[in-house]
């Protein structure tokens, strides 16, 4: 049925009319109604029987959610039942308060031979949000006429279509339907369809936070839910097509037809899931909670071993803190300006892509040569200095032997020089960029972007760092408040797999399995080249420029003993303030600057800089995914955490022996903790170098701060993951995963199209409501401009957030705002927004909008 046509009242009229209840033969019910009323489970709730002239034929009480009446009179067959609570409490999931529904409660309806079935067979009738949605939308129906056992039919049918089907957090999964019986109070639910309406059930709650609304106001939401679907269609609209509006718990009123109700609920659905499943990572569940996870498809063994892992590899940094057998840090190679003038505020440099670099590995103990893609066959990625207002010029030749470009990450320049898709270089041909650097100081970086072949040229080695002064940062360096020089120091952190040697040689590994089409991850860390590198420092300050180069790994930066280091840049430039944390977190693409006060150690002292482990693998315990792999015993690897040793490097016990588990293990490793590379404190020195406080007031992230009131327009994007038939999974090739799917609001890159218009005629300052409905993280990078993040789920933005993005990291369930600026002098013609998991990107989980 197509419920765009769909009406839930007159349309149906023509059916058989209903005798009025009072007027019918009555039936006497000699055995228990069982029920139970779940919104968490509510307590001491008045319960009644109703005929379809709401004439209550029988009570009961709730206790802890169920309820039992031992006898009533049935109306005449061909009649609706109605049972509704009233009062009671119960506990609110999302915030833990008590809620006391005055007068409301939850509701069901069934027809009369409907409900003597189930009483016969014992079974118990389940009120939930969604079932009162239901029982309201047919007592509208019944009004107008419509016969009892079809608009039952078609109120089901519209809630499945328009609020279920599309929001299950677990993509694939099977059960994800409307419930009309079962016990939903009792600590485990039956099976899957069980764990499944509680999810949603309680997902109301988290969907009446995401609005603004009161514990209580959930049922306010209910009501308003059922006038949204009267006619058919969860549009934000009443039957005559009229805005519905709720006042939220700050008296602000809420324009429901300027919001995308679906996508908020299946958005409230996954922050629920995201948010249980840190609770198990973290050993907080109780054994119910982990068996109704299990239900759910949720591989709760996946964690356990995945804890164990992380305590193994938290052991075995203490061996590389005293390893003597660690390779150096390897400092990246600065370009030369080829015009040769380094006053005349211009630069010419030429970056020729090249295939087949023999690439000497260094790690603990060992090395290998590996062939890969570089510029200018460097061994390293290279590095590009510029000042503000630096005229480039820079030449790309395409040595390879597919369609290659350079996007510059981060710049703010015109569509036509920005390096996507939409202007591919082909093999052997050449391209000038040029444009000017009409932006503030910044970590800034360039990578191919190829249309679908992104994520391999990057993979193989094609990046490069540009770092980008102005008269502040320089300013600053002269007055000694930034370390600078070679106490400046930018660090490439990427994550490789590699195959076994060959004569000395190791190939990298890419895509060689199905799950890598969920993201690339290796098990070896290369930091500038090297894996585990150690760097000798001396006790005084030093700025780390990180970048998170990885295909799709996510990184959570600190230091082995949990000190502080302050951060003073992100992905656009310097903070307004210098931030003290203790551990920061990187999606793929996002960068940071820190400075790290080595004078806090001794010399002689060893210091790690780790990724901590967090939830970072939440697909991977996502059971259909690891049977569609072949690798339904994920609990099964526990064998392999006391394994020491990959490529000589011990503290990596914990992801090692996986390599003949290509693909899945890797994936699976995505959250672990690991070593990074290890600072030697070697030389005591004074220092002359005190760091800023604050940034001039003429700094641009201070002058440019933008707020919500200043856009002029607001537009979503909804990033989300679906899948196809299992059976067709079952056939998804070795190198990738034919049936997952990446989107941006429902859409797949099409180059032919463009998604988003910004007419600057209309205004230039814009928020960008970026909602992640996947069951993992997912970096949003937009070209362009540099943006401000405004809050993350309704939380002001603070401290780290408050700096410059161009890509930002959005957790399962989780809403980033943030408001950016278009540039009529520079901003025009077309670039991308996408994801930043390449893969992701790659396989479609990207957009095109035009500036004009």
């Amino acid at each position: 049925m197509n419920t765009k046509q769909f009406k839930l009242s007159a349309a149906l009229s023509s059916l058989m009319l209903l005798s009025a209840c009072s007027d019918s033969a009555l039936d006497t019910v000699s055995t228990t109604l069982l029920g139970g009323a779940f919104k968490g489970p509510i307590d001491n709730a008045l319960v009644n029987v109703l005929n379809q002239n709401d004439d209550v034929i029988a009570t009961g009480v709730t206790s802890a959610g169920t309820f039992s009446i031992e006898r009533f009179d049935f109306p005449a067959e061909g009649e609706a039942v109605f049972i509704e609570t009233r009062n009671g409490q119960y506990t609110d999931e999302a915030t833990g308060q008590t809620v006391s529904p005055d007068g409301t409660g939850l509701m069901t309806v069934f027809t009369v031979s409907e409900l003597k079935d189930m009483i016969e067979n014992g079974q118990t009738i389940a009120l939930t949000p969604e079932t009162t949605v239901m029982a309201k939308l047919v007592k509208k129906a019944l009004q107008d006429g419509v016969a009892v056992s079809q608009a039952i039919t078609n109120a089901k049918t519209v809630i499945q279509l328009e609020l279920i089907d599309g929001t299950s957090p677990v993509p694939g999964i099977a059960g994800d339907e409307i419930l009309l019986s079962g016990d939903l109070t009792t600590a485990l639910p039956d099976d899957q369809a069980q764990a499944l309406a509680r999810n949603r059930a309680i997902s109301f709650s988290y969907d009446a936070e995401s609005y603004n609304l009161l514990p209580q106001q959930v049922f306010e939401l209910i009501e308003t839910t059922v006038s949204d679907l009267e006619d058919g269609k969860l549009d934000g609209r009443d039957i005559n097509g009229l805005a519905l509006t709720i006042l939220d718990k700050d008296a602000v009123e809420i324009d429901l037809s300027g919001i995308d109700r679906k996508n908020q609920y299946g958005m409230a659905r996954s922050s629920l899931l995201s948010n249980t499943i840190d609770r198990l990572s973290r050993g907080d569940l109780s054994d119910a909670e982990r068996a109704e996870l299990s239900q759910m498809g949720i591989d709760t063994d996946f964690f356990e071993q995945m804890n164990r892992d992380n305590q193994q590899a938290e052991d075995n940094t203490a061996a590389n803190l005293q390893a003597t057998n660690l390779p150096a840090f390897n400092f990246l190679t600065l370009l030369a300006d080829e015009d040769g003038d380094a006053a005349n505020h211009a630069a010419t440099y030429t970056l020729t892509a090249t295939s087949s670099v023999d690439v000497t590995i260094n790690a603990p103990g060992q090395s290998w040569v590996t062939p890969m893609m570089r510029y200018n066959g460097l061994q390293l990625p290279p590095v590009i200095k510029a000042s503000r207002n630096d005229v480039m010029t820079l030449n790309l030749v395409n040595d390879l032997s597919s369609d290659t470009t350079i996007h510059w990450h981060g710049f703010k320049i015109p569509g036509d020089q920005d390096g996507g898709p939409d202007y591919p270089v082909a093999a052997n041909g050449s391209k000038q960029y040029s444009f000017s650097m009409l932006q503030p100081a910044a970590p800034l970086w360039f990578h191919p972007h190829p249309d679908m072949k992104t994520g391999e040229q990057v993979y193989r080695g094609l990046a490069g760092v540009f770092l980008l002064t102005d008269d502040i940062s320089e300013q600053l360096e002269a007055d000694k408040a930034l370390p600078a020089g070679p106490y400046d120091i930018p660090v490439l952190v990427q994550d490789r797999r590699f195959a076994e040697e060959i004569a000395g040689v190791r190939e990298l590994e890419y895509k060689t399995s199905a799950m890598d089409s969920l993201g690339m991850y290796g098990n070896d860390i290369l930091v500038n080249g090297a894996i585990l590198p150690k760097l000798e420092v001396e006790t005084r300050l030093y700025r780390f420029r990180i970048y998170n180069t990885s295909n799709a790994r996510t990184y959570d930066f600190a230091l082995n003993n949990g000190a502080s280091f302050t951060v003073i840049g992100t992905d656009g430039g310097l903070l307004a303030q210098p931030v003290e944390v203790d551990h920061i977190m990187l999606g793929a693409a996002e960068r940071v600057e820190i400075v790290i006060d080595f004078s806090q150690f001794a010399v002689g002292e060893n210091v790690m800089l780790i990724s901590r482990a967090f939830n970072g693998a939440n697909m991977m315990a996502m059971g259909n995914i690891a049977d569609m792999a072949g690798m339904d015993n994920m609990a099964g690897m526990s064998g392999m955490s006391g394994m020491n040793g990959m490529n000589g490097m011990s503290g990596m016990s914990g992801m090692s022996g996986m390599s003949g588990m290509s693909g899945m293990s890797e994936m699976m490793s995505n959250g672990r903790r690991m070593d990074i590379m290890r600072f030697d404190v070697t030389t005591e020195v004074t220092d002359e170098v005190t760091l800023y406080t604050a940034l001039p007031d003429s700094a641009e992230i201070i002058t440019q701060r933008l707020t919500a009131a200043e856009a002029t327009k607001t537009r979503d994007f909804i990033m989300s993951m679906t899948m196809g038939e299992m059976g067709s999974m079952a056939n998804a090739s070795s190198t990738g995963m034919a049936a997952m799917k990446f989107v941006i609001n429902g859409k797949s890159f099409d180059m032919n199209r463009i998604d988003e218009i910004i007419d600057l005629a209309e205004g230039n300052t814009e928020i960008w409501s970026i909602k992640n409905m996947s069951p993992m993280a997912h970096p949003f990078h937009a070209h362009a401009i540099q943006w401000q993040i405004l809050d993350r789920n309704g939380v002001a933005a603070s401290g780290v957030d408050l700096g410059w993005k161009d890509t930002v990291l959005v957790q399962p369930g989780e809403t980033v705002n943030f408001i950016g600026r278009f540039d009529p002098a520079i901003n025009s013609g077309d670039y991308m927004y996408h994801c930043h998991i390449l893969e992701h990107e790659d396989a479609g989980m990207m957009g095109f909008f035009r500036i004009k």
